[in-house]
């Protein structure tokens, strides 16, 4: 399986929000409102084009072309301290078939390498879902731990509190 990153453009907006709105993919995320494609657009200018944000789309080679390759999520870094060398690493999951554990691996593991070479960064952390078991087995599988276990952190789609993970990868690990 051939994965690669490209730094997001502002087209590939469309294909975001349709990703975004879906429910399967909300249900990961701390602010579950839909977004739209104006919304969406902000996000774009205010964030992403000012390096706030540094956001990718995740792509498949197909095997059989060589050439051909085709959007399938988006992973982003953001909330830069650039005095401790730390960030977050966020993993937009999407409803393609293709992003599954093996391409969500290969993304996470590429968006990293970015993380600690390109951008210099010492320790990046992530939040999960205590219940989101397949996620956490998916982080550690990248190299995370659990750094902390945050109570009654956010709400889950049903509108309850529940517990985050605060989970963890060094530079040096």
């Amino acid at each position: 399986m051939k994965i690669s990153l490209r730094p997001v453009t502002r087209e590939d907006g469309k294909l975001i929000v349709e990703w975004r709105n879906s429910k399967s993919v909300s249900s990961h995320c701390f602010d579950k409102r839909p977004i739209t494609l104006e919304s969406n657009e902000y996000f774009f200018e205010h964030f992403v084009e000012t390096g706030k944000y540094r956001q990718f789309i995740v792509e498949r080679m197909d095997e059989d072309f060589g050439a051909f390759s085709y959007p399938i999520a988006t992973v982003y870094l953001k909330d830069f301290d650039d005095v401790n060398k730390r960030c977050e690493l966020c993993i937009f999951t999407s409803n393609d078939q293709e992003w599954n554990t093996e391409s969500q691996k290969i993304a996470i593991r590429k968006l990293l390498e970015i993380s600690f070479i390109e951008y210099k960064m010492h320790k990046i952390y992530t939040f999960v879902f205590e219940k989101n078991i397949d996620e956490i087995e998916l982080m550690k599988q990248a190299g995370f731990q659990v750094e902390a276990i945050l109570k009654d952190e956010a709400l889950n789609h049903y509108g309850d509190y529940v517990n985050v993970l605060r989970m963890v990868v060094f530079a040096n690990a």
